[in-house]
């Protein structure tokens, strides 16, 4: 599937976090990250959170959403010790 940036924000030239396309892209294509439904959203609007191991030995949470079979990515950020646990080691 196709990715979309387009949404995402720019902060000096950088995603929030120093985070690369790159790592982004290392986290949705290891088939070991987690999905889940963003609470609040209907599901017939394809709203989920993905958190996974990035290449730069760091866990990422990926706010996205499906539009027209392309993921378009939201908001990014490194998880916290508490995401990390709620969505990477429940999962």
């Amino acid at each position: 599937m196709d990715i979309d940036f387009s949404e995402l924000s720019f902060v000096n030239g950088d995603y929030p976090d120093g985070i690369s396309q790159k790592e982004i892209l290392s986290v949705l294509a290891n088939e070991n990250h987690k999905l889940y439904n963003i609470p609040g959203f209907p599901l017939k609007e394809f709203y989920n959170l993905a958190c996974g191991y990035s290449s730069s030995k760091r866990i990422l949470l990926i706010a996205s959403r499906i539009v027209e079979m392309k993921r378009q990515v939201i908001q990014v950020k490194v998880a916290d010790e508490n995401e990390i646990e709620s969505y990477y080691c429940k999962g």
